[in-house]
């Protein structure tokens, strides 16, 4: 099953664990992490071994911060960015996720969400940690077979530092074949309480941390949109709205025993209703409302100092209501429809509940680690498309999609692991994962090692080099929309991965490296063998599309990626990111075309400049290659006065050079308790009219003036245009 909702994306326009440490090393660790919890607090013995040094951190406080000698050092550097960061970047609405999209081999899809392409992957191949517990879906908007949206269900206010890696990861958690984020919420430090409230653009919001008895601590975080308070359009025929909340608790009953309670719940909803006019590019309306909470508590016990437990229960919940109404009439008669005709309807309830159990010892300068998780997934979903439409990728008038189908059922998945990571010598470092999966709704199992070693040259430069294999599902709603897809087996990536810290100063570090993804066992379409589900065409301004799929596919995605990252004393910090990169697939029929997500070429740039009166400049400015999309054909679609894909040329075309540049300034305000920062500015300054798509303008009659200018009825559909922002957070 194949899932396209006509103009709901552009709704998106607006809308403490501390590291097990060897028993060699001297190291006190300030920071917990929560990857996979550790074994001991602190650990202070003599080692020869030297520290390793991480990336230093450009940020408006230029923090640099030297990683823990055992987080992972045998992995190559973590991309890791700072909550000062987020807070002072241009063009993101202070949405951490949204400026992942500035890193190298991160492409966003559009302007109109936060979905996350990295290395020529999907969206849905992400995995988000949230203080070591996994968050299925962390976005608001967030629609089946996606898992990004307008902006995070998490207030970046919260959010102290998050990691992002590319390549292999820890085998304790999930598999997914992109990459991990890890995102570590903000920690007091020295402070008893601190807060924030924040007014702007993206809502209303605000957070407040506090200490409790016995070292424990508690962190309450809410946000709520406010434009419906102010409009009920704009300029999507409607107004989106949404409200989040996070709350960590952590308790340390005893010197031995941590316990933390995390909860994250978000609520969001819309109604679009566009009027029906011949140059309207959508003719649905649209009712969507949905609800998703992530659930956990876990109990860390340190047995001795370089053994430590950990057992956790995690229970996520994703509930969705859609409807769509194709309008049939009223051409000019205003903006009421003369007659609505079912189209879409969708009431949705999935769970997943989750037990994880892990060990973790420090052995002769190794971290040993194994694990268990078993977890239960109980989709409820009922799907109705009564009249159904004509199908987009076929002129065959024969071909509709009207599905209807219920599923209310359990099933069980399960998974194991074992890890070393360890050192050889002062230069050497190596980590060897494997994790087993299996999974009871398709009867599948899989296999994935990982391993990944780094090589010290000198002080100021290193070699890292990995391999690694990981498989997911599709998503759960593909499998269970017609009965074959229950033999769909799990997509696979066998990746290979090898970088260099070309240049560590003290202003700045350079990175680059390069990596090949070969995808095996793709869901691919059994009616259109030109189309795959990762690889789908951009049905812009259709409904729904339903499709069988088999495991049959296989794509590629290679490339080079470079970072620099600069400040030049208290005066400027610099991000620079670049990549080069090349993304194919083959479906049924073997022929080997781009993939939706092939951008040959990324360059971003992030900045701020401290400017007199003490304003500081945020700058961002971002080039890419265009987008790839698929024609109309044009014979066909005319004849039946229908948008119908030419399915021999998926990818075939792609637009001209995507651009922009945003601006934003920003000044902070000493009161007597707490400090205001006032942030304005422009997105997009020059209003370029960077292209997203092709939309068939369906009720456009010959002789009405509503064709382009080669007298066919489709229109270009842009990204944002000039669009301003204001925000004002006071820290107390």
């Amino acid at each position: 099953m194949i899932r396209r909702i006509g103009y709901l994306p552009l709704l998106f326009l607006f809308a403490v664990h501390p590291a097990l440490i060897p028993a060699q090393s001297r190291q006190v660790i300030a920071r917990t992490i929560p990857a996979k919890e550790a074994a001991v607090e602190i650990a202070s013995v003599e080692s020869p071994i030297p520290v390793a040094i991480s990336i230093p951190m450009v940020s408006t406080t230029l923090k640099v911060v030297a990683d823990d000698s055992t987080d992972l050092g045998a992995l190559s550097p973590a991309l890791n960015i700072s909550q000062e960061e987020v807070l002072s970047s241009a063009g993101t609405y202070g949405d951490f996720v949204r400026y992942l999209q500035l890193l190298p081999g991160v492409v966003p899809v559009s302007d109109l969400s936060n979905d996350l392409l990295v290395r020529g992957g999907h969206p849905t191949e992400n995995l988000f940690v949230v203080d070591g517990v996994e968050v299925p879906n962390i976005n608001h908007f967030s629609l089946s077979g996606s898992n990004g949206g307008f902006t995070s269900m998490i207030d970046s206010t919260a959010v102290g530092d998050m990691d992002m890696r590319p390549d292999a990861y820890d085998a304790g958690y999930s598999s997914r074949l992109s990459s991990l984020i890890e995102i570590h919420t903000r920690e007091l430090g020295e402070a008893r309480q601190s807060g924030n409230l924040s007014l702007g653009i993206s809502g209303l919001g605000g957070h407040y941390q506090r200490t409790l008895a016995h070292n424990g601590s508690l962190m309450l975080s809410a946000h709520r949109s406010i434009l419906n308070l102010v409009t009920n359009d704009v300029g999507i025929n409607g107004v989106p709205t949404y409200t989040n909340g996070l709350t960590i608790l952590k308790l340390k009953p005893s010197e031995r025993d941590t316990v933390s309670l995390f909860s994250l719940t978000g609520s969001d909803s819309i109604d679009i209703t566009p009027c029906p006019m011949w140059k309207v590019t959508n003719i649905f309306q649209t009712q969507y409302s949905g609800w998703r909470t992530t659930e956990a508590l876990s109990w860390r016990h340190n047995y001795s100092p370089q053994v430590t437990t950990n057992l956790s229960a995690t229970y996520s919940l994703t509930r969705q209501k859609i409807g769509q109404q194709q309008q049939i009439g009223s051409v000019y008669g205003g903006c009421e429809a003369q007659s609505l005709l079912p189209a879409y309807y969708e009431n949705s309830w999935n769970s997943l509940s989750v037990l994880n159990y892990d060990v973790r010892t420090n052995v002769r300068k190794w971290l040993l680690s194994a694990g268990t998780r078993g977890a239960l997934a109980t989709p409820d979903d009922s799907v109705a498309q009564p009249n159904g439409q004509l199908s987009p990728f076929s002129a065959d008038i024969t071909r509709s999609d009207a599905v209807t189908f219920q599923r209310k059922f359990s099933s069980g998945q399960t998974a194991v692991f074992a890890q070393a990571e360890g050192g050889f010598g002062s230069r050497w470092k190596l980590l060897a994962g494997l994790r087993a999966e299996s999974f009871a709704i398709t009867g599948s199992y899989t296999l994935d090692p990982r391993v990944s070693i780094s090589y010290r040259l000198n002080s100021r430069q290193n070699l890292h080099g990995s391999y690694n294999m990981s498989s997911q599902l599709p998503p759960m709603m593909n499998i269970i929309s017609y009965p074959g897809n229950r033999s769909l087996k799990p997509t696979q990536v066998r990746q290979v991965a090898m970088g260099m810290r070309v240049l560590q100063a003290n202003w700045g570090t350079l990175d680059v490296q390069g990596y090949q993804k070969d995808y095996r066992r793709e869901a691919v379409s059994t009616e259109y063998p030109s189309l795959m589900l990762s690889n789908m065409v951009d049905t812009l301004g259709q409904g729904f599309t339903w499709l069988p799929l088999v495991s049959s596919g296989t794509s590629q995605s290679r490339g080079v990626e470079a970072a620099l990252r600069a400040h030049w004393r208290s005066r400027m910090e610099l991000l620079l990111s670049g990549a080069r990169s090349q993304t194919t697939y083959r479906a049924l029929d073997g022929i080997r075309r781009s993939g939706n997500f092939d951008t040959p070429m990324v360059v971003n740039a992030m900045s701020n400049f401290r400017l007199p009166l003490k304003m500081q400049m945020d700058l961002r400015e971002t080039a890419t290659s265009g987008r790839l999309y698929t024609p109309f054909d044009l014979v066909d679609s005319n004849a039946q006065a229908r948008g119908i894909y030419d399915l021999t040329r998926i990818n075939a075309l792609r637009s001209p050079l995507y651009n922009r540049l945003d601006l934003e300034l920003e000044r902070n305000f000493h009161a007597k308790k707490g400090v205001f920062n006032v942030h304005a500015g422009m997105e997009n300054v020059f209003n370029r009219g960077n292209f997203m798509g092709w939309a068939w303008l369906s009720l456009c009659k010959e002789g009405w003036g509503c064709s382009n200018s080669s007298g066919e009825p489709y229109s270009k559909v842009d990204q944002m245009g000039r669009y301003p922002v204001f925000s004002v957070r006071w820290e107390f």
